[in-house]
């Protein structure tokens, strides 16, 4: 009797490997692309519901490349921008009523969101501030440079001959007021102006001391006039070199005063 040797089947090589998803789909269907990244139906049923949920959804159709402005305003309109100036609501951006207006019917013409007006108003108040920051210190430097030449040109006599240029406009019917309310170029008022002060202090000279109301009516030379002076009392010949002379000790002291006058700096050292 022979021997049986009963085996068994190796499951290994004997059975072919489960189907994948899209090998489960019809013939039609395993090789369409649209499905290809999916790996199982939970996927495509996840993929269909989100689908269906947009089904409902609005949506904007977007102007061809030959559309104009136009046509793309109901897009802007649709996605939150306002139909006129009115309705944008800018918060914390103080510009002038003018200019703010006009940017909020700008923003209105071209259809700008409101995030959008907003951020854009803001970087406009910035640049403002920034360009009225430097006009100011230029206005500064200006002012501080023609204080600095009438400084130097009148010495000792700056405030008088101040005083003395407004007396002179306002004798000759000038409102005082007009120094500071008209304007130069540079912003700064037409009174701060040394050729406007040397102008009206140098009329002063030539009116009658009577009608200078409200200037002083003390002597207050300038360095240069005092100086034309010494050059007078100290040239050759004048009493000033003679010790013997009965005006020399007068001349001398006055020469003194005088040189006060003409190199103020000193003086003040």
């Amino acid at each position: 009797m022979n021997d049986q040797i009963e085996t068994t089947p190796d499951d290994s090589g004997s059975q072919e490997a489960a189907p994948g998803f899209l090998d489960s789909l019809p013939e039609e269907l395993r090789h369409e692309p649209s499905l290809k990244n999916f790996t199982d139906s939970a996927g495509l049923a996840k993929s269909y519901v989100h689908a269906q949920r947009m089904v409902g959804a609005d949506k904007i159709a977007l102007p061809g490349s030959g559309s104009n402005d136009d046509d793309w305003m109901p897009i802007f309109q649709k996605l939150g921008a306002p139909n006129n100036a009115d309705g944008y609501q800018l918060q914390n951006v103080e510009l002038d009523e003018a200019t703010l207006q006009s940017f909020k019917e700008m923003a209105a013409s071209s259809g700008m969101l409101p995030r959008h007006a907003q951020a854009a108003a803001e970087f406009l108040q910035s640049q403002s501030a920034a360009g009225s920051e430097a006009a100011q210190a230029n206005m500064d430097a200006v002012s501080q440079q023609y204080d600095a030449e009438l400084r130097e040109e009148f010495g000792m006599a700056y405030d008088a001959k101040h005083e003395r240029a407004a007396a002179a406009a306002k004798a000759m019917g000038i409102d005082p007021a007009i120094w500071d309310e008209v304007r130069l170029d540079n912003g700064l008022p037409l009174g701060d102006h040394p050729f406007i002060i040397k102008l009206f202090a140098g009329l002063a000279d030539q009116l009658g001391e009577d009608t200078l109301e409200g200037a002083t009516t003390e002597l207050v030379m300038t360095p240069e006039e005092a100086g034309r002076k010494v050059a007078a009392l100290t040239a050759p010949g004048t009493p000033y070199w003679d010790k013997n002379h009965p005006a020399h000790d007068q001349d001398v002291a006055e020469v003194l005063r005088l040189r006060g006058y003409q190199f103020p700096e000193q003086e003040e050292g």
